[in-house]
């Protein structure tokens, strides 16, 4: 039966359907490959993705852990500003003992007459990083620190690093005393004036904003008043009355930010919280702010002066221009330099050099430099002595703190007021 069906014609009907088809070897070797490179294809993916999600993971592990260095470093701040605070309080006896050693050094500097009543800084002492860290809770410095890079301390089961720098914010001016009456508020007009005309800087009044405004210095102090005096009309500048430097205007202080911004808006008519807030004041450009953020503050007690005590010369002219009972005076001149100004600045570098870490130069002696290049004094300076013009105090502090563990880094920005117990939070941000 089987050889009936094998017959010479399905023979060859076989035999043509095969010559039909073409050859057919290899189609199994292909089709393996085929299959071989899909799976190694998907394979390859596979292990990519794993190493990409294993190292957001390592990623995030060391920023949650850099971001809590940085704030620990903040923390460590706020307890070495508490101890400074303590021993402000209880160092009568070596202050005595420090006024009396610094006196000799002036007198062999040149500056006899001048009394010194120091009080140890210890935030500008002692270093805030992993060291003082190791200091207090007796951490390992770890051995595969990369050469030339911070030293790596233990934390538990991982090293890493961190470091803050602390610095006062009464050495700055405080925006929101432009809404101060009388004295104070005086000081602080001619400070802002003196501070935004400098011709260094006038460059940035040459400039719109980003809403097309241009604006002169006096223009600029106005529109920062009028953002936060409680009253809808804008200010008159008063800048020869001690009594009234601000009067009330009849013109609307909301007539561009109500009418001509695309996203409209008032004036606040509160004082400032932040300093991104000054964005929102014509004239607050970015170039303006590029050029004066550093120099400007909101976060110190607005009845408390500048601190001459300052690493700016800007600052430091800011305080003899709001000390001096006439600020226009041809021996105030910066631009050029007088001989008198130059004297004030050597020998307020020569007394801070001496007393950089002993609280600064007290208010009596930055008033009596300026006075023996023969400048008059304001009587309110004189007379008072006061923290509302000028002042010597600390108060309020910024805090710049970064955690770094591995290739990870975060900074951490605090400002502190002083207090009994930690501080007072003022600012806060990560990034």
């Amino acid at each position: 039966m089987s050889r009936s069906l094998c017959t010479p014609r399905l023979v060859a009907r076989l035999r043509a359907a095969r010559k039909r088809l073409g050859p057919a070897r290899g189609i199994a070797m292909l089709v393996v490959i085929s299959s071989l490179a899909i799976l190694i294809s998907v394979a390859v993916e596979f292990r990519y993705q794993s190493s990409i999600d294993l190292q957001l993971a390592v990623n995030a592990r060391d920023e949650l852990r850099a971001e809590y260095l940085g704030r620990s470093a903040v923390n460590l701040s706020r307890l070495l500003l508490r101890f400074q605070k303590q021993v402000a309080g209880q160092s009568s006896a070596l202050q005595s003992i420090l006024g009396s050693g610094l006196g000799s050094m002036m007198q062999d500097s040149g500056l006899a007459g001048i009394s010194f009543t120091p009080s140890i800084q210890l935030w500008k002492i002692v270093p805030v990083n992993e060291a003082l860290f190791g200091i207090l809770s007796g951490a390992v410095v770890a051995n595969n620190s990369p050469l030339g890079s911070e030293p790596l301390h233990s934390f538990g089961d991982f090293t890493g690093s961190f470091s803050a720098t602390i610095q006062e914010e009464e050495t700055k001016f405080n925006v929101n005393r432009l809404q101060a009456g009388g004295m104070s508020g005086l000081a602080a007009i001619t400070q802002a004036l003196a501070m935004f005309g400098d011709p260094r800087v006038e460059f940035v009044f040459e400039e719109e904003d980003a809403h097309r405004i241009k604006m002169t210095p006096q223009d600029l102090v106005i529109a920062l008043h009028d953002w936060i005096d409680p009253g809808d009309n804008q200010a008159n500048l008063n800048a020869t009355s001690a009594s009234m430097p601000w009067l009330e205007g009849s013109g609307d202080e909301n007539r561009n930010y109500s009418s001509a911004y695309p996203i409209r808006y008032r004036t606040k008519n509160a004082p400032f919280d932040s300093l991104d807030e000054l964005y929102l004041v014509d004239g607050c450009s970015d170039l303006f702010m590029a050029a004066f953020r550093d120099r400007l503050t909101v976060y110190s007690d607005k009845n408390w002066g500048l601190n001459p005590n300052s690493d700016d010369p800007l600052q430091i002219y800011l305080g003899i221009v709001s000390a001096a009972a006439n600020p226009s005076d041809p021996k105030l001149s910066i631009n050029p330099p007088s001989v008198q100004i130059g004297l004030i600045f050597q020998n307020l570098s020569a007394l801070k050099s001496l007393y950089s870490f002993f609280g600064g130069i007290p208010t009596s002696q930055f008033i009596k430099i300026i006075e023996d290049q023969g400048i008059l004094i304001r009587p309110e300076v004189k007379a008072r002595n006061n923290n509302d013009i000028l002042t010597d105090k600390a108060e309020t502090f910024t805090i710049q703190a970064t955690g770094q563990v591995g290739d990870v880094e975060k900074k951490v920005t605090a400002v502190i007021r002083a207090d009994s117990v930690l501080g007072k939070l003022m600012y806060y941000r990560e990034e």
